[in-house]
């Protein structure tokens, strides 16, 4: 489910924005605090529900509202305010979603998985906006766009997602990727600035949050993504994945899991 928020309150934005990130079927919001940039991207961008401030300048959330459902009639309204006396406008525009400030996360969070099951009936897996290719050679794709990756850094996150969702430390993923190197402080330096890289080209790809940090190593966060490694592994036929014998090409420590594969085929 693809959603955006608008609201011309910055606070409020990062509120809505920590917690919608909590919840697996809203994940990342497109954020705005006026209508002029909202307008300009859906001309370019679908989504599917808009979580709309009533009170902003210029043009209200009412206004809003009416101007994206004329470009997307089947688009889900949510109002947002922090007064009750809109219901019934809200109800004359057709829509039956209103969310009162402050935020309550379990609040949200029911309203978010209401929308989901709205937007993706039944039976349909809701495709999630990141998607990782591991047949072959490692490629992580955001909104089907594949990301600026590259070097130890890259490999570090495909090594990641070969553990699906461990925690891995510091000192295996060094000996690993940087295999023969002695493991001191002095030696892990250059592990460590591969692994800053990663996480400055993640948070510029707006992806940081598929890395977890924590005080031991690494985890990498499966609730974010699709892989087609899992898909086969779970006999995941909602996912599209196709495997003819490659894994992970460019990494001599992916032969043998690749040799576990084939044996399982």
């Amino acid at each position: 489910m693809r959603a955006i928020v608008v609201d011309d309150e910055p606070v409020m934005l990062r509120c809505f924005h920590r917690m919608a990130k909590q919840i697996e079927c809203l994940g990342e919001v497109e954020r705005f605090d006026d209508h002029v940039d909202v307008l300009e991207y859906a001309q370019t961008n679908t989504f599917d529900v808009a979580f709309l401030d009533i009170e902003m300048p210029e043009m209200n959330g009412m206004e809003l509202a009416e101007k994206l459902m004329e470009q997307n009639p089947e688009l889900l309204v949510v109002f947002v305010t922090a007064y009750d006396n809109y219901i019934k406008e809200a109800n004359d525009l057709g829509s039956v979603f209103y969310l009162m400030k402050p935020y309550k996360q379990e609040v949200l969070e029911k309203l978010a998985k209401r929308l989901d099951k709205m937007v993706n009936p039944a039976g349909e897996k809701t495709k999630k906006d990141i998607y990782i290719h591991t047949f072959g050679r490692f490629t992580v794709f955001y909104n089907d766009r594949p990301i600026s990756l590259t070097g130890k850094a890259k490999e570090i996150l495909a090594y990641l997602v070969t553990k699906r969702g461990k925690e891995i430390s510091n000192e295996t993923l060094y000996t690993t990727i940087w295999e023969g190197r002695e493991c001191d402080n002095y030696h892990m330096k250059v592990y460590y600035n591969a692994l800053k890289r990663l996480k400055d080209c993640l948070e510029e790809e707006g992806v940081s949050d598929l890395l977890i940090s924590t005080k031991r190593g690494q985890i990498i966060n499966t609730e974010l993504f699709d892989c087609d490694y899992y898909a086969w592994s779970d006999q995941d036929n909602t996912i599209p994945y196709d495997f003819d014998g490659e894994f992970m090409t460019e990494y001599s420590w992916g032969e043998e899991i690749l040799a576990g594969m084939l044996m399982k085929k």
